[in-house]
């Protein structure tokens, strides 16, 4: 064998016993987590759907918390992900594209902000129907996701709401 091929087996060899190591560590606990609720029935087409976000600080230090808003957050803020039946993305309301920060003409800045102390739950609740078009009748899935891309990726449960005519 070449030497070059023996230098390669043997720096394959050496990386291999890292590669299993961090794939068998356990996973790091988030240092927040964040959980969702909807209407436990079904609800109309024409009402409002309420949404219920539970955030938990689990550090033991002090985390801006941020519902919604513009560049400069210290802390976890989330995007909503809400899907019709067949998986597609649920159209945003005029009122959602100015909350998730897509109309160009609309400046606002944060709509919820809390600092949670460590242990602290902050619970917000938001009327769902009010951001997306959810007047389709169908089974929609929500579920929150960290949009801070200097964070950690935190995804709360999935949760399904159905939408009756």
């Amino acid at each position: 064998m070449s030497i070059l091929i023996k230098f390669a087996l043997l720096s394959a060899l050496a990386v291999v016993p890292e590669i299993v190591a961090a794939q068998g560590a356990p996973p790091a606990e988030p240092w927040f987590s964040v959980t969702i609720t909807g209407p436990r029935a079904s609800v109309s087409a024409t009402s409002d759907v309420k949404l219920k976000v539970v955030f938990v600080n689990n550090t033991k230090q002090d985390i801006r918390y941020a519902a919604a808003g513009g560049p400069g957050r210290d802390g976890p803020a989330f995007d909503l992900d809400v899907r019709d039946s067949v998986g597609k993305p649920a159209p945003e309301t005029p009122y959602g594209l100015k909350m998730h920060g897509k109309d160009t003409a609309w400046r606002g800045g944060s709509i919820f902000a809390a600092t949670a102390r460590p242990g602290d739950k902050i619970e917000e609740e938001l009327i769902l129907s009010e951001e997306y078009d959810m007047s389709a009748p169908g089974e929609y899935t929500v579920q929150a996701k960290e949009r801070n891309p200097k964070f950690e990726v935190v995804k709360s449960n999935r949760i399904a709401i159905t939408v009756v005519p």
